[in-house]
């Protein structure tokens, strides 16, 4: 496995997502000691260069949500067919970062992403490679190359 970052492991999970592939999570087996190799369950959009870094948040053992940020638009310039190569890195070569929210125990299950609002409201700023998602008091955060971008409930 190529890993971009750390892995995070909740309730005998791990979750990954390597370069073009689904966030998966894979299942420890507690008697044996080992992983399963086959994926206990995964997302349905592929994530590309550069990989993810999941973060999973909880109450305990329930409510997980596994965040994964695509920032796959980081130095990649439309048309181009790859990374640019100019330090530094022209605007045209930004885009976007997206926060994506999952079900931890079924990651089939979007439950948000930062692209889902009208009027582009929960936008991301521009990513940034690496960067994983911080969950803290119920917020999430993402670092993007302009902001810190905070999500949470939205007051009545």
């Amino acid at each position: 496995m190529e890993c971009g970052g750390h892995q995070p492991f909740w309730q005998n999970g791990l979750y990954y997502a390597g370069y073009g592939n689904p966030l998966t999570m894979y299942s420890f087996d507690t008697t044996t000691g080992l992983f399963n190799p086959s994926p206990a369950s995964q997302s349905n959009n592929r994530f590309s260069f550069p990989t993810v870094t999941p973060s999973i948040s909880s109450q305990g053992a329930t409510n997980g949500i596994a965040w994964a940020v695509d920032a796959s638009l980081f130095g990649w310039a439309a048309g181009d067919g790859g990374a640019c190569h100019v330090v530094p890195i022209p605007p045209a070569c930004t885009g976007p970062a997206i926060l994506h929210a999952y079900d931890a125990t079924n990651l089939k299950t979007e439950l948000w992403n930062s692209t889902l609002a009208a009027n582009s409201r929960d936008n991301a700023g521009n990513g940034v490679k690496f960067v994983p998602p911080t969950v803290a008091n119920g917020k999430a955060y993402l670092g993007t190359r302009t902001e810190i971008d905070v999500y949470g409930l939205l007051p009545n």
